[in-house]
This record gives structure tokens, C-alpha cells and sequence, in this order.
């Protein structure tokens, strides 16, 4: 049930190390070496299910802490997603840079991508989405980061999937129903962390889905479109000092978006 996980860390070079690191209430971020910033969902369970099997310290390399994706203590799966997602939501311009330093590994930094508006305009990027890919037919949107009185201003059908319910949500094993009826699934990185995103994306591809990845918490990895995904859209933090800053008081979703973009794998 690995395989999506393999394809991120597969493509992780072992010399990058964590320059500095946070779990918050909502959000962890790990900064890279590099200079690059990830974000990830934090997920706070009711009881310590599972003990966290490694202590991470500034200069782990930043592989390792990845690797704890797979972990079933969330917490710990969270922020190792957030070192994924350092790795790969880095700018396009130093993506090219480091080309040359990523043997085997390049093609993660060198397909095109199309980046779409930052600062105060970076909050209409989900509508920008929803326009070009969800406004026709019906889309089953698993644990966005977005709430139902938003997602109600937005084109398209949709029935959302999460793990902790709200008005007119499915809980998470109604996907098995919902998606051979819908057109689309489009997964926010939590799926990762939750362990659903290989359940939910296998089922939409045994029914000939379109997939989409969308969220600030998605790695922008294209190998992932090996696994039937058609697009991924993921966030790019440009100012990672100040995310690092707001993230130990109590950062809130729009308040870390406006310091980064969006940018789409298509």
C-alpha cells in the first residue's frame, strides 16, 4: 500500500538536511538546507495511539524525517510530510539551479510548471481550480482545507469526504459509493498523512476518474502522475523566516498563504 509514499521518497536526495522544523496546533513546517519551506496538517489525536518512533533535531538529513510518512502516529506522519513537501514546492528558478546536483532525480525539478498568482490574490487560486477543472459535473473532494460555506460559493457539484464530519459530509468510507457516481476526486495532502489517498486515488482510477491533487500540503512531485493523477496543484512558500514565525503563535490557513503562490503541474 506504499506505493505512492516509495514515489516521494524515492525522489529525495540524501544530502539535504533540516534546518529547522515545528509541529503547531494546525500546521508543521519544515524548513530544508536549501532554504525551502513545507507545510503539512497537523493531526491531533484523542489518545497517544502510537508512541513517536524517532526524535527529529535541526540537521537530520531531510530524507529520514520524510520517511516517517508512513508512520500511524499522525502527528509524526504530518510532519514528515511537511519535509516532503520541502523538497519538492521550491521555485522553479532554483529548481533549474540544482539540476545539476540531483542525479537521478532531476525530472522532479525540471518539468514546467504553471505558477499561478501570489500575495492577496493567492486566496482565488482554489476558485481558479474549481473553474477549470470542477465546474462541470460532480467532484468528490476528499478533506479540503476549505468549509462548506466556502466550497458553497464555488462552481460545481460537489460531495466532500473527511475523517471528522460536518453538515452534509460523507464520512471517509463513503468514497466507495460516492466515486463511481462522480466525474472527478481531487485529495488534499491530509489523505497522505491519514493513510486514504491510495484507497481513495485507486478506486477513481479502477472507475476511469480524472484525479486531481490540490492543496497547500500537496507535494509537487510529478512522478506522482505515474499513479493516474492527472494534475497537481501545490504551494510554494517565497517567504519561509516569516512562516516560521506566524507558525509558532497559532497559524491560520490565509494567514500563510499570502506568503507564498500556487503553482500547477499539469
Amino acid at each position: 500500500m506504499w506505493e505512492l509514499y516509495d514515489t516521494l521518497l524515492e525522489g529525495i536526495r540524501e544530502s539535504e538536511t533540516v534546518e529547522d522544523f515545528l509541529i503547531g496546533p494546525r500546521w508543521a513546517v519544515v524548513l530544508s538546507s536549501s532554504g525551502s519551506a513545507g507545510i503539512a496538517p497537523v493531526i491531533v489525536e484523542q489518545t497517544d495511539r502510537f508512541e513517536f518512533s524517532f526524535q527529529p533535531v535541526r540537521g537530520m538529513p531531510l530524507r529520514e524525517v520524510a520517511s516517517y510518512v508512513k508512520s500511524w502516529n499522525l502527528m509524526e506522519a504530518s510532519l514528515a510530510l511537511a519535509a516532503v513537501n520541502a523538497f519538492y514546492n521550491r521555485s522553479q528558478t532554483e529548481s533549474e539551479e540544482t539540476e545539476d546536483s540531483l542525479p537521478g532525480s532531476a525530472i522532479h525539478f525540471t518539468e514546467p510548471r504553471r505558477v499561478l498568482p501570489g500575495g492577496r490574490r493567492v486566496r482565488h487560486t482554489f476558485r481558479t481550480f474549481c473553474q477549470e477543472k470542477t465546474s462541470e459535473g460532480t467532484t468528490v473532494l476528499a478533506e479540503p482545507v476549505y468549509q462548506q460555506e466556502e466550497l458553497a460559493e464555488l462552481p460545481g457539484r460537489r460531495k466532500v469526504l473527511r475523517s471528522i464530519t460536518q453538515s452534509r459530509e460523507y464520512y471517509y468510507s463513503a468514497y466507495r459509493e460516492l466515486i463511481p457516481e462522480a466525474d472527478r476526486l481531487v485529495l488534499s495532502g491530509k489523505t497522505f498523512v491519514e493513510k486514504t489517498a491510495e484507497p481513495l486515488i485507486g478506486q477513481a482510477v479502477s472507475n476511469r476518474k480524472e484525479v486531481f491533487l490540490f492543496g497547500p500540503d500537496i507535494p509537487m512531485c510529478p512522478a506522482l502522475r505515474q499513479h493516474g493523477i492527472h494534475a497537481v496543484w501545490g504551494f510554494v512558500v517565497d517567504r519561509p523566516q516569516e512562516l516560521m514565525q506566524i507558525a509558532r503563535v497559532n497559524m491560520a490557513r490565509d494567514a500563510f498563504l499570502r506568503l507564498g503562490h500556487f503553482e500547477a503541474l499539469e
